[in-house]
């Protein structure tokens, strides 16, 4: 998510991102739940007995709970940076039915690993 932030948002590209930030939720959802991530159908799959992956440890929820916080702090600060002809980015991303989208980004992950918002141990409590 920090080489996302390397580039100039604008909004015609906004859609396309969103849309691959979903499918990466989708695939850390999987791989939490000990499924595959068919790249082609954007789908998890159940797998085998044996090809069932080992579980993330607690130590790998955590960071990755943390890595996805960082990210989505550092995309709002890089949607500041979208060219909005004077329009704060927030009414702009409600205009274009994108605001949403990005209100939602990683919740299924987030969801699975506990706590929602900010830094939330109490939630993470059983699940990391």
């Amino acid at each position: 998510m920090t080489s996302i932030t390397g580039y100039k948002p604008d909004l015609q590209t906004l859609p396309k991102l969103l849309s691959w930030m979903n499918d990466l939720d989708l695939g850390w959802l999987a791989v939490l739940r000990g499924q595959a991530w068919d790249p082609a159908a954007h789908t998890a799959l159940d797998v085998t007995a044996s090809t069932v992956p080992a579980p993330m440890s607690q130590t790998e929820r955590t960071r990755l709970r943390s890595l996805l916080v960082t990210g989505t702090e550092r995309m709002e600060e890089w949607m500041e940076e979208l060219d909005t002809q004077g329009e704060d980015y927030t009414t702009a991303l409600e205009r274009l039915g994108l605001q949403q989208g990005f209100d939602d980004l990683f919740v299924n992950t987030f969801s699975e690993i506990g706590g929602l918002s900010g830094i939330d141990p109490e939630g993470m409590t059983g699940t990391c």
